[in-house]
């Protein structure tokens, strides 16, 4: 019978095992802690949010009133000064993060309401096409309308034809702007994309409008898509793909030109930008 020798144990690597007694109870507190302030600083800026829409709002519809334009830039300021006091930092960035202004349709990803102030920081000039019901809401209507937002309805097909008919002639009239149109149509549940939708496409291709995709990082994190105004600091990210014509498209290739445009926008998340992390020490420059 072979003996077992007793002696000092090899010198590999010692098994690694978890903090017990007054170290683990500082850990499990400390945890707590971090999650009391993030909660708290979350519940701090829905109040910041909610009283900034309450005065920014109905400003920005007496001003546009006034004078042409003036609440385009109202609300561009109100999205950086709140945005910065919520402890979230905007960054553009991309292949085009200036994108000629005037024709484009731009189609971004559709993550959070966060989405929609990220685009109008990283693009002023922008307008966006908004689901019909948001117009019943009087005091977000009133403003929507004063920045040229554009109503659709989605619950009735014959009548959404008819928006999408009368924009495109506008368009081709000569009133033109940059568009924003999300392509899935609404918000995306938590970690889930949902398909495109083809009447951005339909749009670009009738009015020879280029298509700009648009890859937003960072929202979902910072305002989650039912956060009910539960705004977290954070980092968000406008990334601009390199343009679309569409000249020479007809509405038969409206299919192709979105499954292409979908491929672009999901790479691009996947890949996800990398950008400089906040600074800790506040003498950093």
């Amino acid at each position: 019978m072979t003996g077992v020798r007793s002696g000092p144990r090899s010198h590999g690597a010692e098994p690694m095992t978890p903090p017990s007694g007054p170290d683990r109870t500082y850990g499990t507190v400390t945890g707590a802690c971090r999650r009391a302030a993030r909660r708290l600083r979350a519940e701090y800026n829905r109040v910041l949010v909610v009283g900034a829409l309450l005065v920014l709002l109905p400003t920005i519809v007496v001003v546009e009133r006034l004078r042409r334009g003036t609440g385009r830039r109202l609300a561009r300021w109100g999205v950086s000064v709140v945005a910065a006091l919520c402890g979230v930092r905007f960054v553009v960035g991309g292949s085009r993060p200036i994108v000629p202004v005037g024709r484009a349709v731009v189609t971004p990803n559709h993550s959070s309401p966060m989405d929609i102030p990220a685009l109008l920081f990283a693009l002023p000039s922008i307008r966006f096409l908004a689901a019909a019901d948001l117009f019943r809401i009087p005091l977000l209507a009133s403003a929507m309308r004063a920045l040229g937002t554009q109503p659709i309805d989605r619950r009735d097909h014959d009548r959404s034809q008819r928006q999408l008919d009368a924009l495109v002639a506008d368009r081709r009239a000569g009133d033109g702007f940059d568009l924003a149109i999300f392509p899935e149509g609404g918000i995306a549940p938590a970690g889930v994309r949902l398909p495109f939708k083809s009447g951005a496409f339909t749009l670009a291709i009738r009015t020879t409008s280029a298509i700009v995709p648009v890859a937003i990082h960072g929202t979902d994190a910072v305002l989650r898509p039912k956060g009910r105004l539960l705004v977290r600091p954070g980092v968000v990210t406008i990334e601009f793909l390199d343009g679309i014509a569409t000249d020479g498209l007809t509405l038969d290739d409206r299919h192709v030109l979105r499954d292409h445009v979908q491929d672009l926008v999901t790479t691009a998340l996947t890949e996800r930008m990398v950008v400089p992390p906040l600074p800790t020490d506040p003498t950093t420059r």
